[in-house]
């Protein structure tokens, strides 16, 4: 890979036109005002952008007044493409990766995200189920289902996330009961390698005060590679109980179980991948590999909603308890000592955690929140990687955080608004293992956030911030590892500015930013199992970037999204263990330079009032590497790839059919490389999906 040089000039000027576009905004402010949110009928959602209400700053606000660079998918869109895990759900969302993992998927923003290993380190980038942080990477597999919108926030949240979102966050959100109302939904998905997936939810009213919401979903795929690997086999349930005594008061109590069966993520030799027709065969010799996978995470969590008339009270206890194991037995053609693995990974892990926080009232003209968050995770595990099943190497770890947190948002003079906030972060971490006895180390840290909105008209608003975020360093209890075993911390500082408009009457939205990264002590792992593994800091690392999101309405010639990420990524000072090349000014792993995506939806209405959505997504992404030891083995060229699907929305919008393709160009993407294998995306897919409601 060159190392090109990479200019803000022109992403400037880019970002200057958009910049612009509210003066013309200016002569048409009222009527470019956001369309109200009832506005969600098909044929009206062709005339006017509706507003999308998020709760990215722990308080409901339109997604186009929050100075974040985001973007939400709804409920609607998560329906009929069939999303059903991370890499469904964020493919289209530019400057957004998602990583190879050995099970589940981690995700990276703007090219920072995680290799580590679980209960070495935390993600870069925080995901979310319902407020409440997901600890394993599983959860991400199939933990996606009764949603009811997701929404994507780059850049650092510190502030109000905390010690996981140097890089971003993913928030999923599931449908919560709703009293008085008969409601359910229920969808069938049949597909290619043998797809069967079912979806349920029913809410059911008690009556005035209780409702309760139980859901559920279940899939069986064949996998993806040659040995039967890359399949999906899981199931899992979700019960909701909402409590509402009186106006202002309401209790949430919920319980969650996943399971991940069958044999789970495979790899492919490395040496595959250079030829297409071999990028889904696992084994280099004859014969197949011998595996299952087990996993199974429960969650229980409950949700106080107190309305105190000077502010709301929310307190959220989460309690999650996970265990696994996965083992294989592979042919010959492995390396003798290595043909049988049995790793428990966890072999028990458990997270308790708290966020109580109160926040200002809705529609108060001084915003504001303040509350704390306390963590508890313990994690053990035997045979991380590359052991056999008579060699365990078994080792604890555990993490104990605790953080104070504030942010405001006060208007100043007509159109401004100022806003700040802070976060003070302690973390206690100790890892127990047979090989090093106990390893115990302190990281603090203080992060905040300070900026300025200012609204040009009713339907737009620019923004300025500056923020700084943290993730805790660790120590690494790898097999084989190599000196010194303690990482530390990593500390980021972002500035960032944008834009976010309604233009020609509500038909067509700009959100634009360019930001600027100084990203100290990357956590980078490289290894190469049996022989070694070494968790290490690189100083200094300089990210800059362009994002522009857009969406315009065409009437009856449908809607068209696109967007573009320009990402220049440099990794600092960093010599891979074992070899004499530096690094040093290379792009980041996980950060293409350039990414372009564009969708595109045709209606055809139907003379009984039934309605066909043609839908066809298209992506670019340049060559980027996807592990921090970047070589030709770990380079994943440029690419594109894209998918189309037809929906029939009948009359009453009560069910649908979509018929599908994924990835309809058949490109087999590389995802990850771990000591001489690889990870790969997903073959060509087509199917049909038949969603219901009442």
């Amino acid at each position: 890979m060159k190392n090109k040089q990479f200019k803000l000039t022109p992403l400037a000027a880019a970002l200057a036109c958009a910049l612009s576009l509210p003066a013309y905004a200016q002569t048409e402010a009222a009527a470019d005002a956001p369309a109200p949110a009832d506005a969600t009928s098909p044929r009206a959602e062709r005339q006017e952008l509706t507003t999308i209400v998020v709760t990215a700053e722990r308080s409901a606000q339109s997604l186009q007044k929050t100075s974040i660079s985001m973007v939400a998918i709804s409920e609607r869109e998560i329906a009929e493409q069939g999303i059903t895990n991370a890499a469904d759900a964020l493919k289209n969302i530019t400057n957004v990766e998602v990583q190879g993992a050995a099970r589940g998927s981690v995700i990276a923003m703007r090219g920072l995200g995680s290799d580590l290993p679980p209960g070495m380190g935390e993600s870069a980038v925080s995901t979310n189920f319902d407020g409440i942080y997901n600890f394993r990477a599983e959860g991400n597999t199939a933990g996606l289902f009764d949603l009811e919108r997701i929404e994507v926030l780059r850049g650092p949240q510190g502030t109000l996330y905390g010690r996981s979102a140097s890089g971003g966050v993913v928030n999923f959100l599931t449908r919560n009961p709703q009293i008085g109302k008969s409601t359910g939904n229920v969808s069938l998905e049949l597909g290619t390698y043998g797809l069967v997936r079912t979806e349920g939810g029913a809410n059911i009213p008690v009556n005035d005060m209780l409702a309760i919401r139980i859901s559920g979903t279940s899939t069986d795929r064949k996998g993806y590679l040659s040995d039967g690997y890359n399949d999906d086999v899981s199931n899992a349930g979700r019960i909701k109980v909402l409590f509402k005594p009186t106006a202002g008061i309401s209790l949430l109590a919920a319980t969650e179980r996943v399971r991940l069966n069958g044999k789970g993520i495979g790899f492919i030799p490395q040496d595959n991948w250079n030829d297409a027709s071999k990028r889904l065969q696992a084994a280099t010799g004859a014969g197949t590999d011998i595996g299952y996978q087990r996993y199974e995470q429960n969650k229980t969590w409950l949700e106080l909603n107190a309305d105190l008339g000077f502010g709301l009270l929310t307190v959220l206890p989460a309690w999650q308890r996970a265990d696994g194991e996965l083992y294989r037995k592979f042919d010959a053609s492995r390396t003798a000592g290595s043909e049988e693995q049995s790793n428990r990974d966890p072999n028990h892990a458990t997270q308790d955690s708290l966020e109580a926080r109160l926040a200002s009232p809705a529609g108060a003209p001084f915003k504001w929140v303040a509350g704390y968050y306390g963590y508890k995770m313990h994690g053990s595990t035997y045979c991380l990687i590359n052991c056999d099943t008579t060699s365990p190497n078994p080792n604890d770890t555990s993490t104990r955080s605790k953080a104070g947190f504030a942010q405001v948002t006060v208007p100043l003079t007509t159109g401004w608004r100022g806003l700040a906030g802070i976060r003070t972060t302690k973390d206690e971490k100790t890892i127990s293992s047979l090989t090093e006895g106990q390893l115990k180390d302190t990281w603090k840290s203080t992060d905040g956030k300070v900026g300025l909105e200012y609204d040009l008209n009713s339907a737009t608003m620019a923004y300025a911030t500056y923020a700084t975020a943290y993730r805790p360093g660790g120590f690494n209890a790898l097999p084989a590892a190599v000196q010194p075993l303690r990482f530390e911390s990593e500390k980021m500082k972002s500035a960032e500015l944008g834009i976010k408009s309604r233009l020609l009457h509500n038909t067509l939205q700009i959100n634009a930013d360019i930001f600027s990264l100084n990203y100290e002590n990357y956590q980078v792992v490289d290894f190469s199992p049996p022989t070694y593994s070494r968790i290490s800091n690189v100083p200094k690392q300089k990210v800059r970037g362009v994002e522009i999101d857009s969406r315009m309405l065409l009437g009856e010639f449908g809607q068209l999204r696109a967007s573009v990420a320009l990402l220049d990524a440099k990794l600092g000072s960093f010599v891979p263990y074992g070899t004499t090349t530096n690094l040093e000014g290379q792009q980041m792993p996980h950060a293409p330079r350039r990414t372009f995506k564009i969708g595109y939806e045709y209606p055809i209405d139907l003379s009984n009032g039934a309605a066909v959505i043609l839908k066809a997504d298209a992506r670019r992404v340049s060559e980027q590497y996807v592990s921090a030891t970047e070589n030709a083995y770990t380079l994943q060229e440029a690419y594109s790839s894209g998918d189309v699907s037809a929906v029939y929305r009948a009359p009453d919008e009560k069910w649908s059919v979509t018929a599908y393709m994924k990835n309809v160009s058949n490109y087999i993407a590389k995802t990850g490389n771990f000591g001489g294998y690889a990870t790969v995306s997903a073959p060509r897919t087509s199917g049909v999906i038949l969603n219901y409601s009442y």
